[in-house]
């Protein structure tokens, strides 16, 4: 098992959350959407980038990921964002996060935990696995649900 801990995010973890989109979904959103667009990509980077809803997922101590979820309302747990650098990918780090987040929205009393996933994103197959189910089609993603 691996050790994977997570931290808040800081200011100072911006340029890493770039690179780390670039790295874990860069071929995704070239697949959906055409050619990487470093100008629109670091538009998209600023307006999301709020650190204090954020934590940097680490994993031997090593920064690899990150995690942006919270209650979405006071039912739903919604999983904004989960993204994990490839050479981490497939050894568990997202099903342990995805646990840790059953346990948060339990915790908080919501009764589901809900995330949109873009439609070739292979992660699909993981939320599947772990009993996510598709509850809408919102072409380029794909709106799943667990319910607790």
């Amino acid at each position: 098992m691996e050790d994977v801990r997570l931290r808040p995010a800081t200011i100072a973890d911006g340029d890493f959350l770039y690179d780390l989109h670039r790295r874990a979904l860069g071929d995704v959103i070239e697949a959906t959407w055409g050619p990487w667009d470093d100008a629109v990509q670091r538009r998209f980077h600023k307006a999301w980038f709020k650190p204090e809803t954020i934590e940097i997922v680490l994993v031997g101590g090593q920064r690899s990921g990150m995690l942006q979820a919270a209650p979405a309302d006071a039912t739903t747990f919604y999983v904004s964002r989960i993204e994990l650098a490839p050479e981490v990918q497939g050894r568990g780090v997202g099903t342990t996060l995805l646990r840790l987040l059953v346990e948060r929205a339990q915790q908080a009393g919501s009764s589901a935990v809900e995330l949109h996933v873009l439609e070739l994103n292979r992660a699909r197959e993981l939320y599947e696995r772990l009993g996510f189910e598709v509850v809408a089609e919102e072409p380029p993603k794909i709106r799943m649900r667990l319910t607790l």
